[in-house]
Parts: structure tokens; sequence; C-alpha cells
């Protein structure tokens, strides 16, 4: 009997081990949480999308944050991040100062943090996965000068952006490298304007004004998907912006981001938008992912400077590209099928 009973406690106190085993086991899911910039735009939104199918993928519970392009609002999720004790967190600043206030409070309390584009540059150390869009923005603006002289030989050439310079990492590698790529063809250029802000309302007004102040400008270029989708509406409602057989009436359009709408219009030969600097959903989520993971793995110190690592953007070209080319892209970083040709008759 007492024998019987020895074995019974023994099976009784194995099983409480198991589960407190299992239990632990079910507690050790890594959490890593993530502050956007702003979810209201198309890139952010895909970039969420791919995050939250990758950590799934790995087993990893996601918490995605949206920023609302608001400091306070980033300080704010960055604060419940912290007082959640997740195991790490991606961030993109809208205001790097106030956002490396929140990065320092991470780091005090055991909670690593990878930044997204913006790269530390004071007291605050932390890894950055970057975006690589110098490069491509530059041989975008040379196309796109290249092209206005060929369609308008005996015209110069005068480019408006709609770039907000406050974000100071989108304007100097988009807005700024893309005015430098038009200034290698036609050091005569002119900037004849910038202005505007993130937001396609802003835009479409920003761009009537152009209209009104300019009407011979013959370039427009956005920084992102709001920006130049919103200025190229503008344009449309005031009988601008159009092209026939992919050779513009009066202007070339150009932006950043590569969403889905802008790639419509890229892709339809009657509209004057004609090259994107296509970013990459998928492989940044991936890469802020895998570079959060190394951190939390031991292999990468979490105040390192020295190992950012980037994905390089690529120039979406409406004249060589073919419609085929850019569905596939979509379909492989966006996780989107589009029919193109379809999209362009609706």
């Amino acid at each position: 009997m007492k024998k019987r009973l020895v074995m019974l406690v023994s099976i009784l106190v194995i099983a409480f081990i198991l589960a407190v085993g299992f239990y632990a086991g079910a507690q050790e899911k890594l959490v890593i949480g993530q502050v956007f910039w702003g979810l209201h735009d198309s890139y952010q939104q895909a970039h969420q999308v791919a995050a939250k199918a990758y950590c799934e993928s790995l087993g990893i519970e996601y918490i995605p944050m949206d920023g609302q392009m608001k400091p306070e609002v980033q300080a704010a999720a960055m604060e419940d991040l912290i007082a959640r004790q997740v195991d790490g967190i991606i961030c993109q600043a809208y205001d790097q100062a106030a956002m490396e206030v929140s990065i320092d409070a991470a780091q005090q309390a055991g909670i690593p943090v990878v930044s997204f584009v913006n790269v530390s540059s004071g007291n605050v150390k932390y890894p950055t996965m970057q975006i690589d869009e110098k490069q491509g923005a530059v041989a975008m603006g040379e196309l796109a000068a290249k092209k206005i002289l060929e369609y308008f030989p005996d015209k110069k050439i005068k480019v408006a952006t709609i770039s907000d310079a406050s974000i100071e990492w989108a304007h100097e590698q988009r807005t700024k490298a893309f005015i430098q790529g038009v200034q290698n063809v036609a050091p005569d250029m002119e900037w004849v304007f910038n202005g505007g802000k993130s937001n396609r309302e802003i835009a479409y007004s920003t761009a009537e004004d152009i209209l009104q102040s300019f009407p011979d400008v013959n370039i427009m270029f956005g920084y992102d998907a709001e920006n130049v989708l919103g200025s190229l509406a503008a344009f449309e409602a005031a009988g601008r912006g159009n092209a026939k057989d992919r050779i513009p009436v009066s202007e070339i359009f150009a932006g950043v981001d590569g969403s889905v709408p802008e790639l419509v219009k890229v892709a339809d030969p009657n509209s004057a938008f004609k090259l994107t600097l296509a970013l990459q959903p998928k492989s940044n989520a991936k890469k802020c992912i895998d570079m959060l993971l190394k951190i939390i793995n031991g292999e990468l110190d979490m105040y390192a400077t020295d190992k950012n690592e980037a994905v390089i953007s690529f120039v979406v070209n409406g004249w060589d590209m073919s419609k085929e080319e850019i569905e596939q892209f979509v379909k492989d970083e966006w996780a989107i099928e589009v029919d193109l040709a379809k999209e362009i008759e609706e």
C-alpha cells in the first residue's frame, strides 16, 4: 500500500513538473513590438503585413503600434511596449530626438531596440536597418532629366518637389538626391518649389498652388506615395499629368514607395507618372526582425552602431519595364496579386 502511495505521489510530482515545464515553455515565446512611422501610409501597411507574417512563421508574437506621424503618439507606444516587457522593439522615428529618449528608456529596461531608417548620431546608441535610397533617387533624377530633354529639347527643366524638409532622412536621401540627379544632367535646371507633408490632401492643395505659381514646371517629385499621388491628382484635375503612348504631354512625375496605386499609374501609357523608387516591404521587414533576433540571441550588441545593414531600393521605370515585370515585383515584395492591365482600364 505504501509503495503504491509513493508511486502515486511520484507520478503526481512528475506530472506537476511537466506541467510547469510546459507552462514555462509557453511563457518563453518571444514578443516583439514595432512602432511605425504612420500606418495611414501604403508602404507602412505592407511592411506591417510582412512583419506579422514573418513573425508568425517563427512562432513570435508581434505587436504593431501606429505612430501616426506624431512624436507624442510614438512615445506613448514605446512606453506601452516597455510596460509590457516585450523582448525587443523595432521603431521608425518621426522625430528622432524624441524617439531616442524612448529608445534609451527601453534599453535601461533591458529591452533591445532596432531602428528602421534612422541612424544613431548622438549619445543614445542602437543598430539600424537602413534603406539605401540615395543611389536610386539620383539615377531616377538623371533619367527624368534625360527624358525631358529628349521630349522637350527647347525647354528649361523646372522641378517642383512635394517633400517635408523637417523629415531630414527622407528629404536628404530621396528629394535632394533626386535633385542632384537632375542637376547631373542639366546643371542649369531650376528647383522652383518645395513644400508639403506626407498627406495626400495637403499634396493636392500644394500642387494646385504650384500650377498657379509655376505653370511651366515640367518635373514633379513626391517623396512618398501620398505626396506623388496627391499632386498627380491635382494636375489631372487641371487637365495635366497626361502622356500619349508613354510620352509625357507637359511634365514627368516621379515618386517613392512603389505601392500598387503608384505602379498602376507608372504602367499606364496615358499617365505622366513614369518613375518610382520602389521600396521593398517584405525584405525590409525581414531584415529588421532578423537584426533584432541577433541582439536577443546574443549575436549583436544592443548598442552597436557599426553593424548596420541596408536594403537597396530600385527604380521602377514605366518606359522600359513591362507590366509583367512590375506585377512580379508587387507579388514578391508586397504580397499582392495585381492585374495592371485591368487596373488601368478601370
